[in-house]
C-alpha cells in the first residue's frame, strides 16, 4: 500500500453525518483502521508486529481541512490464528462468507504481532491487550472505540 500511497492522501467528512467532532477511531465505508495520532501513537510504542502507518487528513464538510493528524493502520498481511474446529464460520463452495465466533488457536497467537488482521476475515482488526493497556492511560478516554474480548482456550 505504501508504494502506492499518495503524499497528500485526504478524506472528507459524510454529509450523512452532519457532526464536525473528531473521534479517535474515525469509522468510514472502506473498512480501513483510522485513527488519531494519539491512538497511533500507543500502538506504535507497543507494537511488535510488520504495520504502516499512512498519515492522512480529514476534510470537513465545507471541504476545509479539519485535522492532519489521523493515519491509516495497515498490518501487513492476514494471519492464520484461528481454531478453525471451535470457531464459527460459515462457508459457501470452500470459501469464507462471515465469521461468527473467533476463538483463537493458543500455539498460533503466541507468536502473533500487536495489531493483526485474521485471514479468515481480513476486514476485520485485531489488537492486543498490550495497545488496550497503552490506550486505557490516555485521557481524556479515547473516543469511538469498543472492542470485544476474543476466546483463546489454554493450551
Amino acid at each position: 500500500m505504501e508504494g502506492e500511497y499518495p503524499q497528500d492522501a485526504k478524506i472528507f467528512m459524510s454529509d450523512e453525518e452532519p457532526g464536525i467532532e473528531l473521534p479517535d477511531l474515525v469509522p468510514n465505508t472502506g473498512q480501513m483502521l483510522i485513527v488519531s495520532k494519539r491512538l497511533k501513537d500507543g500502538m506504535s510504542a507497543v507494537n511488535r508486529g510488520p504495520v504502516q502507518y499512512l498519515p492522512l487528513a480529514i476534510y470537513n464538510h465545507k471541504k476545509r481541512p479539519a485535522s492532519s493528524d489521523y493515519f491509516i493502520v495497515n498490518p501487513v498481511g492476514a494471519l492464520d490464528v484461528l481454531d478453525t474446529a471451535a470457531s464459527e464460520i460459515q462457508y459457501h463452495d470452500g470459501q469464507v462468507v462471515k465469521v461468527t465466533k473467533y476463538v483463537l488457536d493458543p500455539g498460533k497467537i503466541a507468536r502473533a504481532p500487536d495489531v493483526f488482521r485474521i485471514k479468515e476475515n481480513p476486514e476485520a482488526y485485531v489488537v492486543s491487550e498490550r495497545i488496550l493497556d497503552e490506550w486505557r492511560k490516555l485521557a481524556p478516554k479515547p473516543t469511538n472505540v469498543t472492542f470485544f474480548i476474543l476466546d483463546v482456550p489454554t493450551a
